[in-house]
């Protein structure tokens, strides 16, 4: 009988969706900042409302981008295997609650696109000298009615990073496992199954004793 070959506690996910993950963290706080905190932004600073709502439509075009690129190459690429030692029941909610950060980030984001074309406006792609497609006409009570529900969506949806995060940070912290580890651009340490050895290869007494066995009963070198 030979040791068993280690086998990887777990796995990080690829490169190219850490970069996604934390460059649409940068961008949500980005979003957060110009758009949460405008008013307080443009009183007490010397930057006027329109450069706020311009980094704010900016990162939200980009945040919107990034998704559904993000979205196509996990789709596109290998499943991560489960969390060692997961629950089917942890691991549907983790399931549920990924589909409702992308829903609510691509349904944000839309509602943002909407608002400024029903505003009469158009939203340039930076750098080509091209506009984004207009979604709607210019429609005031439209304007109206998406932004209301453009702000509830954006309080659901910190919330729900909320929990995402301290979810996160208790893994990391009282379970000790490796969530958060996998979306780090340092892998997740390899522990090695432990080997399973002969037994007759564990000390001499032993070695002694397997050979005082009649050679069908004796364990193979």
């Amino acid at each position: 009988m030979h040791p068993s070959a280690p086998a990887s506690r777990s796995q990080g996910y690829p490169r190219l969706q850490i970069l996604f993950h934390w460059l649409s963290v940068l961008l949500m706080a980005s979003l957060a900042l110009a758009g949460g905190l405008r008013d307080l932004l443009v009183s007490h600073t010397a930057i006027d409302m329109r450069s706020v709502m311009v980094v704010h439509i900016g990162c939200g075009m980009a945040l919107l981008s990034l998704t559904l690129l993000r979205a196509a190459t996990r789709l596109a690429g290998p499943a991560l295997p489960p969390l060692a030692g997961s629950s089917r029941a942890q691991r549907a909610c983790a399931h549920a609650a990924h589909l409702a950060i992308y829903g609510f980030i691509l349904g944000s984001c839309l509602l943002g696109w909407i608002i400024v074309n029903a505003k009469g406006l158009r939203i340039p792609v930076p750098l080509l000298g091209i506009y984004f497609p207009r979604l709607v006409e210019a429609d005031p009570a439209l304007v109206v009615s998406a932004v209301r529900l453009h702000e509830w969506l954006g309080w659901i949806f910190y919330g729900l990073l909320a929990v995402h995060v301290s979810a996160a940070i208790w893994h990391h912290a009282v379970l000790k496992d490796d969530t958060l580890r996998r979306m780090s651009w340092r892998r997740p340490a390899s522990v090695p199954t432990p080997a399973v050895a002969d037994c007759h290869r564990c000390s001499q007494d032993t070695e002694a004793q397997n050979q005082e066995l009649p050679p069908t009963d004796r364990l193979a070198s």
